[in-house]
């Protein structure tokens, strides 16, 4: 795995670190930059990403699969897992606040972790139930998913 400020000085890499930590506790981030990512000669699965939206707090790879979800990465500097709400907030500000997205864990076989990176797939049609509320889910038909 590659660390993103592994070739910054020492000095310059405890600031980055010191500047994101500061940002990601007050919640004062910088205004998304968007990259628009040239399609590289590569058959690695890195290519597809069409963008990235860069912040200084975070970077996010920024792709939509043929089937019309959306597919976030997400990283930073530190390697530092988002919590709960940065991910919310970055699956807001980037894909939308009417947007559904989902983490997934998948079955061991199929586990790929060559980075420190984390994924929000942003669904086309929403979940297809509610979450939340029993009386909601109970109208939906998914009143089980509630209870389990």
């Amino acid at each position: 795995m590659i660390d993103p400020i592994d070739s910054l000085p020492r000095w310059e890499r405890r600031q980055v670190l010191e500047l994101e930590r500061q940002r990601r506790k007050s919640g004062k981030w910088p205004d998304w930059r968007i990259i628009n990512l040239r399609q590289q000669q590569t058959r690695r699965w890195s290519r597809s990403f069409a963008r990235a939206h860069v912040n200084d707090v975070f970077a996010v790879l920024d792709r939509t699969l043929e089937s019309g979800v959306r597919h976030l990465m997400i990283t930073s500097a530190s390697c530092t897992r988002p919590t709960f709400y940065e991910m919310q907030r970055i699956k807001n500000e980037i894909a939308g606040e009417d947007a559904v997205a989902v983490e997934v864990y998948p079955k061991q076989s199929d586990i790929f972790d060559g980075a420190d990176a984390y994924h929000l797939w942003v669904l086309p049609d929403g979940l297809g139930f509610s979450i939340g509320d029993p009386v909601r889910l109970e109208k939906h038909g998914a009143a089980s998913v509630a209870t389990r």
